[in-house]
């Protein structure tokens, strides 16, 4: 009686309740008349994830005495007066055996059901881990009952719901995200991926409808929203907007419309490339408007041949640099619905003049070449941006012509140019593209480590013969061991994407509303 005055001070008539069972109810002791069933819960910590066995019991959920001990160091014994201790460092829970209540640190708090016994095996309510052993933990204990999971420590577990509704032509979902995390939409292979960067989702897909264009949806661990597409897509378009902590992500899907037309020879269908040429890549689905950025290059450094820097444990950059390309060229062609071209789509050579031209001669309107950087020393870290500097052409050079000059051109071969040197292409686009260099230096920074020279001018060949705003993106240095393996992580790479996209959206916002940029303030030079 004396610890459940401690439980419950001055109702001294709740306290003998407890230690009388009603006359016909079940005591703790008694086994369940229906056989348990059992299911897994997820405990995620910050070394991993164990699994947490839970038996059903008569439609309520128990786990054993036994695994909480294992998961959460705590010491589990049964008290003389009628309760089970449950011993957390310096806290201690008293749970009810006969009563749906529990004592911690001698506050109350109420549980659906008292414990069970199976054999030996103690089972409490799984409500216990969120009403009894959480308040005041450390590390912070966070239940999330309809994905199962048992969050331990500083994680990022957003909660995500998805809903689709019917439109016109096709079928509108919507994804709410609360916390806002960054995230990165792809179509791969028959299926729309939302990889958010965390580590985890407590995801609601109960409100999607399958359909024509939706064949299903699924979470796959850690942080991805799987979505199969139907027979009837054609293309899908996306938008975002912040309201507060949380992210709406709006994705229009719509159907294929049938019967295209047979495509134009001369317009639409580029000559065949020779043999180690860049080949001309389709257009998404969506028209792009008639101003503004309508084609974007994407250069993925090195390739084939040429396999750029090598990390400590033999990562190499054209392979990194290559998958952060393409999730970069579905994100945008999701986002603005404009045409997006690769200078490479998979692991081929290709001569730095060749990116340049292929980007000149499909009318590009911004260049984005993407390598991860090296170093002898293998402590220097951080992103960098660049872009061209002209110093070692001499700018007085930037409007001479040069009758006969030659240009490689798409499809092989070379072609006389009578108004302009290859090295002085970029000269006259050198504001912009410091502009650009400058939305890209800003947004890198809100997502990733920057080198204490994020932003700088060097005269590389690949951004010279460039014939529009043109950058070049060091995303870190891979010959850092622990930048190597961030570069390897799909979640980094998502915040060096979506660092990107964002640059382009608010370049292809700032270009449409105020034209050109006023010449920039030039940054100081240091030498790599």
């Amino acid at each position: 009686m004396t610890r459940l005055r401690r439980w419950m001070p001055g109702l001294l008539l709740a306290g003998a309740t407890l230690l009388v069972p009603v006359a016909g109810a079940r005591t703790a002791e008694q086994a369940p008349a229906s056989a348990p069933a059992r299911r897994v819960w997820t405990v995620l910590t910050t070394s991993g994830t164990q699994p947490l066995p839970v038996t059903v019991v008569n439609g309520r959920e128990y786990v054993s005495g036994a695994d909480l001990s294992g998961l959460f160091g705590l010491v589990l014994k049964e008290d003389r007066a009628g309760g089970l201790v449950l011993t957390m460092g310096a806290r201690t829970i008293v749970v009810s055996l006969t009563q749906g209540l529990a004592s911690v640190d001698g506050r109350v708090v109420s549980l659906p059901a008292p414990p069970t016994r199976q054999g030996t095996t103690w089972l409490l309510p799984v409500e216990v881990i969120e009403r009894a052993l959480a308040p005041g933990s450390s590390p912070r204990i966070d239940v999330r009952r309809r994905s199962s999971l048992v969050v331990v420590g500083s994680l990022s577990v957003p909660a995500v719901t998805v809903r689709n509704e019917p439109l016109p032509t096709g079928t509108r979902l919507t994804f709410t995200i609360t916390p806002a995390v960054p995230q990165t939409l792809v179509n791969e292979n028959g299926r729309l991926l939302v990889r958010l960067a965390a580590d985890a989702l407590d995801a609601d897909l109960t409100g999607l409808t399958p359909g024509a264009l939706l064949a299903g949806a699924r979470v796959v661990p850690p942080s991805t929203l799987e979505l199969g597409l139907g027979p009837q897509f054609g293309s899908y378009r996306a938008t975002e907007q912040r309201e507060g902590a949380t992210l709406r992500l709006t994705v229009d899907v719509v159907a294929a419309t049938p019967g295209p037309a047979a495509p134009s020879p001369t317009t639409d269908q580029p000559a065949p490339a020779a043999p180690g040429e860049v080949q001309n890549e389709p257009g998404p689905a969506l028209l792009p408007e008639a101003t503004g950025l309508r084609t974007i290059v994407i250069d993925p450094g090195h390739g084939g041949t040429e396999n750029g820097a090598r990390g400590p444990t033999g990562t190499l950059e054209k392979n990194v640099v290559l998958s952060m390309a393409r999730q970069l060229k579905a994100a945008i062609e999701a986002r603005l619905g404009i045409r997006v071209l690769l200078t490479r789509s998979g692991d081929e050579t290709v001569a730095l003049d060749s990116r340049a031209a292929f980007a000149n001669n499909n009318k590009a309107d911004l260049f984005i070449s993407i390598h991860a950087n090296a170093s002898v020393r293998s402590s220097v870290t951080g992103a960098e941006v660049f872009y061209v500097t002209l110093g070692e052409y001499g700018t007085a050079r930037a409007s001479a012509a040069e009758p006969g000059a030659l240009l490689p051109t798409f499809g092989g071969g070379e072609r006389s140019v009578d108004l302009i040197l290859w090295e002085m292409a970029q000269a006259q686009h050198l504001n912009e593209s410091a502009r650009f260099a400058r939305l890209v230096e800003t947004e890198m920074r809100q997502r990733v480590p920057m080198s204490p020279r994020a932003i700088q001018q060097a005269p590389f060949r690949v951004l010279v013969g460039a014939n529009m705003p043109a950058v070049l993106v060091e995303t870190g240095f891979i010959t850092n061991p622990t930048e190597e393996k961030r570069l390897n992580t799909p979640d980094y790479q998502a915040q060096l994407v979506n660092a990107m996209l964002a640059a382009v959206v608010r370049f292809k916002a700032t270009s449409e509303r105020v034209g050109t940029a006023q010449a920039p303030t030039q940054p100081s030079q240091d030498p790599r």
